[in-house]
């Protein structure tokens, strides 16, 4: 075996050889395969971890594959293609597991048969329930019942969906029954949920386990794509009441039309791995800061990009999950779990009286300082170091299950509070140094197709913008 100091030297210049903005991917398709069968929030882009792992190949040709933030499970398709005997992947999301879930399993029969027949199957729920759905809208008309009503008008259909399509439904004698999910109202139109169920209640008697999966991946991205939320964010924002009060969207050819496309993605994955064996995939949704399930010293590589900080400033992911979760039920989780997903996420736990900092990095002493110099600014100085803590356990628990000499890639961004940078490079490098990582490198990247805009007005003060993350860094680490 060569010696790891010149295995480090050749991947320094493998890497710093690439072109100019290589890692950009601007006119790149980031949507191959079963890719994006399934939006999330923040996604890395898979070429990022395909041309990680090809060059790392050359070098370091390595086995078992970890990624604690796996999201939709980017890192571990990609692991999988590049052969890898093993993949794990963890994420606190339960969402994101069954995404990663579908995303990774090979389905071998007959999809366009069971497309054709669930279709046939559909067509004829449909047409059983046809009084049903054509008369609903007069009946909530007729109620008087507001379906542009807040949450908070207990009595009118925003809150009070379940009951009133229940009631509805038993005037028919109708065997269908609508799940009581919070607020359901809120971010439905009445017929859509009806619908919805009638969808729903199709898909959950496929026998097959991993079909009735990929088929529940598919509704999940339709209850989010016919609800009342905000196009093109990921936090939860209802549309305008009067669009909401003319809001009809057509549920069936949406879920139908996301189901075909998905099982197009299916069978060009099929046909990309077909006559060889893929690895295994371990999936799990834990605490990133234990990974209780991953085995100690057995990780040959890590590639994971963990959130850009605390989920309430950032990106949500369990607000973006939550409609999801609930039709889906997924673990059947209640609805106070689904909630308190965000609080759960890193830089979850508050401090808004103060903390101590014992962490070692020179560089978030700093920021933390000078955020401090205004008192007014305690409770999010204590948000800040809320994440880094978080991530000083999670950087620890995940070296804990490398092998030495195990090479870790740490996809961050560096964000901006109360106008002050967080390299969050520089911090990770610095924590790292007490678990035994040495820094071997730091690349950056355009991001492009941000959804967030390119500047925002965090204090609130008319006029005043500061520029949003443009650009992220890929910090390569070793575990000596």
């Amino acid at each position: 075996m060569k010696d790891l100091e010149i295995i480090d030297e050749e991947l320094v210049k493998a890497f710093s050889n690439l072109p100019e903005g290589f890692w950009d991917f601007k006119n790149d398709d980031t949507k191959e395969l079963t890719h994006s069968i399934h939006n999330y929030p923040a996604v890395m882009v898979y070429p990022i971890s395909r041309n990680i792992l090809s060059i790392m190949n050359q070098y370091r040709p390595a086995t078992l594959l970890l990624d604690p933030f796996m999201g939709s499970g980017t890192v571990l398709l990609e692991g999988l293609l590049a052969g890898f005997t093993e993949v794990y992947g963890n994420d606190l999301n339960p969402l994101a597991q069954k995404i990663s879930k579908a995303k990774t399993t090979v389905i071998e029969s007959d999809l366009d048969h069971a497309f054709h027949d669930f279709s046939e199957k559909l067509q004829q729920k449909y047409e059983s329930y046809t009084n049903i759905l054509e008369d609903i809208d007069l009946y909530i008309s007729e109620h008087h019942y507001d379906i542009t009503a807040k949450i908070n008008d207990k009595d009118n259909w925003g809150a009070n969906a379940c009951k009133i399509l229940n009631d509805y439904l038993s005037k028919y004698d109708s065997d269908l029954v609508i799940p009581d999910i919070e607020n359901m109202g809120y971010w439905f139109v009445p017929r859509c949920v009806i619908e919805l169920q009638i969808i729903r209640t199709l898909i959950f008697e496929i026998s097959d386990i991993d079909l009735r999966d990929y088929f529940m991946i598919a509704f999940s991205e339709t209850t989010r794509l016919v609800s009342n939320r905000r196009n093109g964010e990921f936090k939860m924002y209802r549309m305008e009441p009067e669009k909401v009060a003319v809001y009809k969207p057509d549920v069936r050819m949406t879920y139908l039309d996301t189901l075909s496309s998905n099982i197009s993605k299916m069978k060009e994955l099929r046909k990309r791995v077909a006559h060889r064996a893929l690895g295994s995939v371990h999936l799990s949704h834990e605490d990133s800061r234990i990974l209780q399930s991953v085995p100690d010293r057995s990780i040959d590589l890590v590639i994971t990009s963990p959130p850009y900080g605390d989920s309430r400033t950032t990106v949500a992911y369990g607000q973006f999950s939550r409609v999801s979760l609930q039709w889906c039920d997924y673990d059947k989780l209640s609805y106070k779990e689904i909630i308190d997903i965000d609080k759960n996420l890193m830089g979850g736990t508050s401090f808004k009286k103060g903390f101590k900092n014992n962490l070692p990095s020179i560089s978030l002493q700093k920021a933390l300082s000078e955020i401090l110099k205004n008192p007014d600014n305690l409770e999010r100085a204590g948000d800040v170091f809320s994440f880094y803590k978080d991530l000083n356990d999670v950087l620890g628990a995940v070296t804990k299950k490398c092998r030495t000499n195990a090479y870790q890639f740490w996809v961050v961004g560096n964000r901006t509070v109360k106008e002050v940078s967080l390299h969050t490079d520089q911090i990770l490098v610095e924590l790292g140094e007490q678990f035994g990582l040495k820094h071997i490198m730091t690349m950056d990247r355009t991001i492009s197709n941000k959804v967030m805009p390119s500047l925002n007005s965090p204090t609130n003060v008319s006029g005043k913008k500061v520029k949003t993350m443009c650009e992220e860094l890929i910090v390569v680490l070793r575990k000596e």
